[in-house]
């Protein structure tokens, strides 16, 4: 009948999930110290993308990969006052570098 699209799924029900989180803190319905883990869902998303990546070996989905997982890592370091505004754009570019070259060296 019709066949189901994995990665369509899994990103729709993230990004459902993520939504509701959010909302939830906008209502303070749930604890802020709770609520300052929510970058581990996009540092999983990552890490499942350069598994993904890896295990068809795709090298198109390691940039990508590199890179949301890098922004997840930030967001999380960025909650816990760790890292500020300043770092957000070298932490990207290097991100997206890394991917490039890893791809590079992948194919």
């Amino acid at each position: 009948m019709f066949g189901v699209n994995r990665p369509a799924l899994f990103w729709g029900v993230l990004l459902i999930v993520l939504g509701i989180a959010f909302l939830l803190n906008n209502f303070n319905l749930v604890p802020p110290s709770l609520f300052h883990l929510w970058p581990l869902v996009v540092i999983g998303a990552g890490t499942w993308m350069l598994g993904r990546a890896v295990q068809r070996r795709r090298g198109q989905g390691l940039v990508g990969g590199m890179v949301v997982l890098a922004l997840g890592a930030f967001w999380l370091l960025e909650n816990f006052g760790r890292v500020d505004d300043r770092m957000f754009l070298p932490v990207l570019l290097i991100a997206i570098g890394a991917g490039l070259l890893w791809r590079r060296l992948y194919e």
